[in-house]
């Protein structure tokens, strides 16, 4: 049997994108600074506004700066010890949805669904295939920090397998996209091949290890937590939904006074131009698409629906001439703006 389910994310919320939950973030800092990290890697991170505000995400780039501080000045294998650290309490409604699962493989079934939840970097798969069963991390590194994360990552999992069962469950083979650079702690955690320079980072075990029950296994909290899990996740959704209304709105009502600059919406917003730039391009557009989108729509609904001239619907549109106006709109239609009138 193979059974392939994958999850890619790609959402907006209020912070700056990639994000990630802010508990790993200060484990990790507690961490480092109590390895005798210099303090002055975080000054940099003083300014951040989801910091500042105590907010569940944060974007995950000041984890990055963390994990590469570590790497960079602490004795090897910070990336051991802080997925050691790091448990179901840093998982928000996960941690009772893992805590709660009928059996062990459940962990990682609501990792896929619910991943979202803790970041929205990357992909992850659930992969069985011929008596083992595969969890397949898809990140790859911009930066050393990336790099870290996902050894990081592949640390923890493992580790709550063993907190939600209450034994130890090890992998019979570890992978990771990357070279290796601290390779003994993790192999010594693991205590199994790790393979460098691989396709993807993974876990793989047998999937008859994993076909045992967790220690607080009850079928109806966990139907309810995963009730909820579901609610956050569209919650997550609705306000990607709520970002894109709000630059429409912007400027479709700006318009008239000419077509608004990027810089210009950010600044409304209150972000940055490349951070708006992201957001549109996790929703498959460009800030060009998103504004002629809202052209095309505002002039064909005013020439359906009112009388105005093509002149003042051109202006209406941010177009400077009618003769501009009238050549798109034939590039959107088909039609010439007076043709469309008559026959829409």
């Amino acid at each position: 049997m193979e059974m392939t389910i994958l999850i890619s994310w790609s959402i907006f919320t209020e912070i700056d994108m990639p994000f990630v939950s802010s508990s790993i973030y200060h484990k990790a800092k507690q961490l480092a600074l109590s390895e005798g990290l210099s303090t002055t890697v975080f000054d940099t991170h003083l300014a951040s506004n989801e910091l500042q505000s105590g907010a569940k995400y944060i974007p995950i780039d000041l984890l990055f700066d963390v994990y590469e501080a570590a790497d960079d000045q602490l004795a090897p294998g910070f990336e051991v010890r802080q997925g050691k650290q790091l448990d179901s309490d840093d998982y928000g409604t996960l941690r009772m949805s893992w805590k709660t699962s009928w059996q062990a493989r459940e962990v990682f079934d609501r990792l896929v669904r619910f991943m979202v939840l803790v970041t929205d970097h990357g992909s992850v798969k659930l992969e069985e295939k011929q008596g083992y069963t595969s969890i397949i991390l898809d990140r790859r590194a911009h930066r050393r920090g990336v790099e870290i994360a996902n050894e990081v990552s592949l640390v923890m999992l493992t580790n709550i397998l063993q907190e939600v069962t209450g034994q130890l469950i090890l992998p019979m083979e570890v992978g990771f996209h990357h070279s290796s650079f601290s390779s003994k702690p993790v192999v010594d955690f693991f205590k199994c091949e790790v393979i460098y320079n691989q396709p993807y980072a993974s876990l793989k075990f047998k999937t008859t290890d994993l076909n045992i029950p967790t220690l607080k296994a009850d079928r109806t909290i966990n139907t309810y937590l995963l009730e909820r899990m579901n609610e956050e996740k569209r919650g997550i959704h609705a306000e990607a939904d709520q970002l894109m209304k709000q630059i429409q709105r912007l400027i479709e009502e700006s318009l008239p006074s000419g077509i608004p600059s990027i810089v210009q919406v950010s600044d409304y917003l209150g972000t940055s131009p490349r951070t708006l730039k992201r957001r549109l391009s996790e929703k498959g557009m460009t800030f060009r698409d998103c504004v002629q989108n809202i052209q095309q729509e505002t002039s064909i609904d005013l020439i359906r629906n009112s009388t105005r001239s093509m002149a003042e619907i051109a202006f209406q549109t941010g177009f400077s001439e009618q003769s501009a106006f009238n050549r798109a709109f034939k590039r959107w239609t088909g039609k010439s703006p007076a043709d469309y009138r008559k026959n829409p």
